[in-house]
């Protein structure tokens, strides 16, 4: 094989791989191959644990499993192969190890660790049921959807934090003084502020269990109250991924809007919509 020929077939692969062009229809294939592939293993790993369908249909599991094993390690390997084609990237070793770093390389890796740690080591694969269960994420690689609230994550972390530092300190608060009203009354239910801390969470979160609840007069009013701050407290996370997913499908819409192409009408050439009014 040539030289040409090897970089031709790598550069084909990459483009498979990362689905680069939207028209690309091997890649759209192979993503809808992967993903339904991830879909189908899930379902076996959630049906396995019942007791009864494992023994009936032990050889199906195991016929998923190892073409799973197969797929996603020549899956990786290509990836792994192909990575250096990428900017960021581009140094042979270095840019291959700062590839298997990065969040996706590492899910890619957990989805197929339980079977190679079984086949060298003879770990009971069983026992790394939630190392298996990493497979379900390989799925956001393949989701423009996942991928936005992902992206609403990264540029609402200051806020988010934010948001949940003040309902750290309310929690902290409230644990405190309900430890000092119910301690007495319910020494064991009450016995500390870690303890407490459990009646806290759930009153903030207005979910409520029932496991823990005041009993003095003092205590109801007070936990009436956590209560009704919880209620604001909590949809403010809310509010903000609500304003954060509406402006990055703005900004979405707008970019697209960009890469729109029009035709001159006086020199009949194709023009983007971010460049009709560029000064050359």
């Amino acid at each position: 094989m040539t030289l040409m020929g090897y970089k031709s077939i790598k550069k084909r692969v990459y483009e498979v791989l990362e689905a680069s062009c939207d028209s690309d229809t091997a890649g759209f294939v192979f993503d809808s191959c992967i993903v339904g592939l991830i879909a189908l293993n899930i379902a076996v790993i959630i049906l396995a644990s019942v007791s009864s369908f494992y023994a009936k249909h032990y050889a199906f599991i195991i016929l998923v499993s190892a073409i799973t094993l197969v797929v996603f390690s020549a899956e990786y390997l290509l990836r792994l192969w192909t990575c250096n084609l990428s900017s960021d990237y581009q140094k042979p070793v270095i840019g291959r190890i700062k590839w298997m770093l990065t969040p996706y390389a590492i899910i890619d890796l957990l989805a197929i660790l339980p079977f190679y740690l079984f086949i060298i080591f003879g770990v009971d694969v069983t026992g790394l049921i939630v190392l298996r269960v990493f497979r379900v994420f390989k799925i956001v690689r393949y989701s423009d959807s996942i991928n936005n609230i992902i992206a609403v994550l990264k540029n609402e972390k200051d806020t988010l934090i934010t948001s949940y530092a003040v309902l750290f300190i309310v929690l902290i608060v409230a644990a405190t003084i309900m430890f000092q009203f119910e301690n007495a009354a319910q020494p064991e239910a009450f016995s500390s502020i870690p303890a407490s801390m459990w009646w806290g969470v759930i009153t903030l979160a207005t979910v409520g269990y029932g496991d823990i609840t005041p009993i003095t007069p003092a205590g109801k009013i007070f936990g009436s109250l956590i209560a009704l701050i919880g209620i604001g407290i909590f949809a403010l996370p809310a509010g903000i991924l609500a304003s954060g997913f509406a402006r990055q499908l703005e900004k979405k819409d707008e970019a697209m809007e960009d890469e729109r192409v029009y035709l001159c009408p006086h020199c009949k050439n194709e023009v983007r919509m971010k460049d009709l009014w560029r000064k050359k």
